[in-house]
């Protein structure tokens, strides 16, 4: 039994962009064509698990051979409508291509169970897409993307994409739009990286290791402050009004082994003195306020 589940607030939302004083904004990162969201005469909408931290999901999913979602922060359709849709079309783009996927894998484990007389090795696939505001102040709003997902193997993924929108534009900001100085910033990045690690080995004998292993990584300071430097959220800040810092995020894999995790690497504002173009100066201050729960 599929079960099919739109909040008030998006499914007022897709509504809405579908009036005609309302343009339909660009799909970043969708294929063209991707379906919107229907409710089907034969569903009943019913409660589902509502996530506490960020609402009700947008969209959710099950079937015996998936399960998919999407969940977008209350504070981004608040920010910008046209945005927030943006993001969950993009998602459900993703979301039917998995469900495709783990209808078709269903179905050929099955067959090969049935041909060879072995165990069915498939078990059912799972992908959920959540956007998180993480700061916002005037004009600007941080968002945090997560994509959980499992299609089988030892173990879920997870992977984190940082978006920082000035509302009514489609683009992302770029870190070079903030960061002129991005050699300093790479520079502190990796030294803030590098004692994160280090934490994290605690007792490992290859945590002496762990300095030559980020600047092998991350290259030199510039590379490591243009290019890793541009996955990217702001953070709040103890000060009203400004941006506590820049906060770089690392996906699992990217600096370490599966088993060590994510990182998210904050730049306090004290520290970004100097580093940043004219237009940005003004907006950090005070200190960083962490995330509410680790990556």
């Amino acid at each position: 039994m599929k079960r099919l589940l739109l909040t008030a607030s998006m499914a007022a939302l897709l509504l809405a962009a579908c009036a005609p004083k309302t343009e339909t904004p660009a799909d970043a990162g969708a294929s063209e064509g991707a379906p919107v969201v229907e409710t089907a005469s034969s569903e009943t909408a019913e409660p589902g698990p509502l996530p506490a931290d960020l609402g009700s999901p947008a969209f959710e999913e099950t079937a015996e051979e998936y399960e998919i979602r999407a969940v977008v922060d209350p504070q981004i359709v608040a920010f910008d409508e046209a945005l927030a849709q943006m993001y969950f079309t993009s998602a459900r783009a993703s979301l039917d291509a998995l469900k495709e996927q783990a209808v078709n894998d269903s179905k050929a484990a099955a067959e090969q169970a049935a041909a060879n007389g072995t165990e069915n090795w498939f078990r059912s696939y799972f992908m959920e897409f959540r956007f998180e505001a993480t700061a916002s102040e005037g004009d600007i709003i941080s968002v945090l993307q997560t994509v959980s997902s499992y299609t089988g193997g030892a173990h879920p993924n997870h992977a984190l994409k940082g978006m920082v929108q000035q509302r009514n534009v489609e683009n992302p900001i770029p870190i070079s739009a903030v960061v002129a100085d991005t050699a300093a910033f790479g520079e502190r990045l990796k030294s803030y990286l590098t004692d994160q690690k280090i934490a994290r080995a605690q007792n490992d004998p290859a945590r002496d290791q762990v300095t030559a292993e980020v600047e092998e990584i991350l290259g030199d300071n510039a590379n490591a402050g243009s290019v890793w430097g541009a996955n990217y959220i702001l953070a709040r800040s103890t000060e009203a009004g400004k941006f506590g810092g820049i906060t770089v995020l690392f996906s699992p894999y990217d600096v370490g082994p599966y088993a060590e995790g994510a990182y998210d690497i904050t730049v306090p504002a004290s520290d970004l003195s100097g580093m940043l173009t004219p237009d940005w100066t003004a907006r950090f201050g005070g200190e960083p306020v962490p995330l509410a729960a680790p990556l």
